[in-house]
């Protein structure tokens, strides 16, 4: 079903890519709907990187409410990005859409088969989804709605922060390689860095940021914060 793009990959992606992939007879171009302001857009798409899946983008911008639109609600009625249509099927969960792009690209390292390794990639999944990103949301949402953060989901946050530094014992949340709960959380850490810097205490986690700044796909998360980050600044303007 996929199509996965024939080209030179630079010697630092080799660790990060499973050279067997095939081309498909058959592909349909999988259509990803999103913002790249959104930490879980990022991931999918960074995701879709490493993995040299060619994707087709569809933007729906935030900012200008276009996932609200008529449109977008048949892509996904919970009104939220990312969504993934390829053919048919509609994902409209950023850790389903990765999972399922592992999945059909045939990928062991991202997302390890090992049970063991697997369980404490999926641990952290379900801890961005459940906490990490939760907050996140919450902030944002606040934020761009000009309404106060309180105290306790400030700390709340810098308490799962905690919890990276905890798991980061060999430079990487699970082990020492990067998988895909790495870059599930990084998304959304880093685009709350302009509102929350790291503190003191949560060194591993300034220096697993770090080890991303030297991959290629990593523009993908570069190039959105900088949209993310004139957003922030605009409202920081008003303020002042």
């Amino acid at each position: 079903m996929f199509r996965v793009l024939n080209k030179t990959i630079p010697t630092k992606m080799l660790q990060y890519c499973n050279l067997s992939y095939v081309k498909t007879a058959s592909f349909v171009k999988p259509i990803l709907y999103g913002d790249e302001v959104s930490p879980p857009v990022r991931f999918v798409m960074m995701t879709a990187s490493i993995l040299n899946i060619d994707i087709e983008f569809h933007k729906i911008d935030l900012f200008k409410n276009e996932n609200r639109t008529a449109f977008y609600r048949e892509i996904n009625p919970l009104q939220k990005v990312p969504a993934m249509q390829v053919g048919d099927l509609k994902i409209v969960d950023s850790h389903a859409i990765a999972l399922y792009l592992c999945q059909v690209a045939g990928d062991k390292y991202l997302y390890p088969q090992d049970p063991a390794l697997r369980a404490k990639v999926n641990q952290m999944l379900f801890f961005n989804s459940s906490t990490l990103f939760r907050i996140d949301s919450y902030i944002m949402s606040n934020y761009f709605a000009r309404q106060p953060v309180n105290e306790t989901t400030v700390e709340e946050w810098y308490t799962a922060l905690d919890y990276l530094e905890y798991n980061l014992k060999d430079n990487w949340l699970v082990g020492n390689k990067m998988l895909l709960c790495d870059i599930c959380a990084v998304a959304v850490v880093t685009s709350m860095l302009p509102l929350f810097p790291l503190i003191k205490r949560h060194k591993r986690v300034k220096q697993w940021i770090e080890n991303f700044q030297c991959l290629p796909f990593y523009d993908i998360n570069r190039r959105g914060l900088v949209n993310l980050r004139m957003y922030i600044n605009a409202i920081n303007n008003e303020r002042s």
